[in-house]
């Protein structure tokens, strides 16, 4: 091969990596200027040809979230950039470090989205991240930001609420979640039965169908940190999970699913992962290019074929909580033939020890790893411990700490779906039945407390309850052929069903879970669960 050749294919392949490697590699961008202040936004880099034909892209964060959570640890800005997108970005009522709700980040998002578009010159796409998804489309279905938007991309968005909301709520979970601040406006709105009633009032509104939504979903959550093992241990009794929103949950009525693929709550909005799947979507026009059928008809079959957890494994809970001045001990069940049990004490502090005791009394030899969360419960310390092939019997879990601790213990059991307990709905959403499998029905009882808080949901964005506190409205112990009545005396708001189930498997040995339900009432007396 003579010189000159050689020359040319060298030039050649420089040439081609590099048209591959730019889209990736380019700098030239600097963060945003965004202040630290609700609704402050700011714009980032310029490419350096701006292309009148391309939208702007907006990002939208979630709870407790701002607006570097697209460009700091996270190269989704760095992927706009690099293709030629013009950018936005906006810090949420989440920024002052308590999460409102739909209504009333919706209402300031709208409002920043016409002025945004306005400073721009033209239409907004708008990609947004776990409940930044609700909030967006509240903004354009309730408060008629619509005109300024064409299509919206969503991440890991609950917009049918998560069971985590319900759980901060639940009798166990109330000391930790207050003491944290979990529990606020923010949290509320996305319990389950709420998001049934923000339902009821936004799927048919006559704004609904003006923005095409494009949604992703991840079931990954053991790929993610252990806030989101623990978040995705919980959620994985209701399906397949990211570690803080289910599959189903990310579905959107009069939306279309576009994918669903192994990502957890956090790689579900990185560039590297999602800029190519999203970039169709990100167009002037309402709707999606021809060439992007076939991958949407895909993303639907995906969608239906996902819906089922990956592994039967419904309601394997069992949950305590409260707060201990130095030591505390909490015990628990394990029934025959369970293949594991994770333990995660998670508490305000750190804790000195968590030692692991066996039903014949001994220590156990068992790795406790403690690690600060880093998502929804910020502010939480998780101790965790798995233990494989557990001996049947009682088990306790024995935690030190210095000083005054709140807590929320969660014993999760991998069954492979041999057993289960479950709350349903009945008579008019009023009344919840206790339904289990592999359980003896004489043997079977329910001991449950209903607890209320109270919420404004009217649309003005105001939000009323009583700070950190809840009321419970009533206790009680029923056969399992009895059905749980829901008080619905304390008027309009939420009401929180914590339901032990103690029982005997078919085996004879004892089995005990905690399950959580959420019922809301609106002030009409109409009532949701989901």
């Amino acid at each position: 091969m003579n010189l000159k050749k050689v020359s040319s294919l060298l030039f050649t392949l420089i040439l081609a990596l590099s048209v591959w490697v730019a889209p990736i590699q380019a700098a030239g961008i600097t963060a945003p200027n965004v202040s630290s202040v609700s609704g402050a936004w700011g714009k980032g880099t310029d490419p350096a040809a701006i292309n009148p034909n391309k939208p702007v892209i907006l990002f939208v964060h979630g709870l407790k979230g701002s607006a570097s959570t697209w460009y700091q640890d996270n190269d989704m800005y760095q992927y706009a950039y690099n293709n030629g997108y013009q950018t936005a970005f906006i810090n949420l009522y989440d920024i002052t470090g308590t999460s409102q709700n739909m209504w009333t980040n919706g209402k300031l998002l709208a409002a920043k989205i016409k002025e945004i578009s306005n400073h721009f010159g033209k239409k907004l796409v708008i990609v947004a991240h776990s409940k930044g998804g609700v909030d967006t489309q509240t903004a354009l279905v309730h408060y008629n930001a619509y005109p300024y938007v064409s299509n919206v991309i969503t991440l890991g968005s609950p917009h049918n609420g998560s069971q985590l909301a319900d759980l901060a709520y639940s009798s166990w979970a109330s000391w930790l979640s207050a003491l944290i601040g979990y529990q606020n406006p923010g949290t509320y709105s996305m319990q389950t039965s709420y998001m049934q009633y923000f339902r009821s009032v936004t799927n048919n509104h006559a704004n609904v169908g003006k923005n095409k939504f494009y949604t992703f979903a991840g079931n990954d959550y053991e790929s993610g940190s252990t806030a989101q093992l623990f978040g995705g241990l919980f959620l994985s009794n209701y399906d397949a999970n990211d570690g803080v929103v289910t599959v189903s949950s990310a579905h959107l009525p009069n939306g279309t699913m576009v994918k669903i693929g192994e990502w957890n709550h956090t790689s579900v909005k990185t560039g590297a992962n999602m800029f190519s799947l999203i970039k169709p979507y990100l167009v002037l026009q309402s709707g999606i290019s021809a060439y992007n059928l076939d991958e949407v008809a895909a993303g639907k079959e995906q969608f239906v074929q996902t819906l089922a957890p990956k592994r039967e494994q419904q309601n394997q809970t069992f949950i305590r909580g409260g707060q201990f001045d130095g030591k505390a001990a909490e015990a628990f069940t394990v029934e025959n033939n369970v293949d594991s049990v994770t333990i995660d004490w998670i508490g305000n502090k750190n804790l000195d020890s968590l030692d692991i005791i066996g039903p014949d009394g001994s220590s156990q030899n068992i790795n406790v790893s403690s690690v600060a969360d880093d998502g929804l419960l910020n502010g939480a310390w998780h101790h965790t411990a798995t233990i494989s092939k557990p001996a049947a019997g009682e088990w306790t879990a024995s935690a030190a700490s210095s000083g005054t601790s709140a807590y929320l213990l969660t014993i999760s059991y991998d069954t492979n779906g041999k057993r289960a307990a479950k709350l349903n709905k009945a008579r008019d959403n009023k009344k919840l039945k206790l339904e289990v499998d592999g359980l003896k029905d004489e043997k079977t009882t329910v001991r449950y407390q209903v607890d209320f808080v109270n919420g404004n949901d009217d649309k003005s964005g105001k939000y009323q309850r009583k700070q950190n506190q809840s009321k419970r409205v009533k206790q009680q112990e029923s056969l399992l052929t009895d059905e749980i009545d829901i008080p619905a005396s304390e008027g309009s708001g939420v009401y929180t069903v914590t339901a032990e189930i103690e029982g005997e498997t078919d085996e004879g040995f004892k089995y005990r879970r905690t399950l959580v339900k959420s019922v809301y009432i609106d002030e009409n007396g109409n009532t949701y669960a989901p």
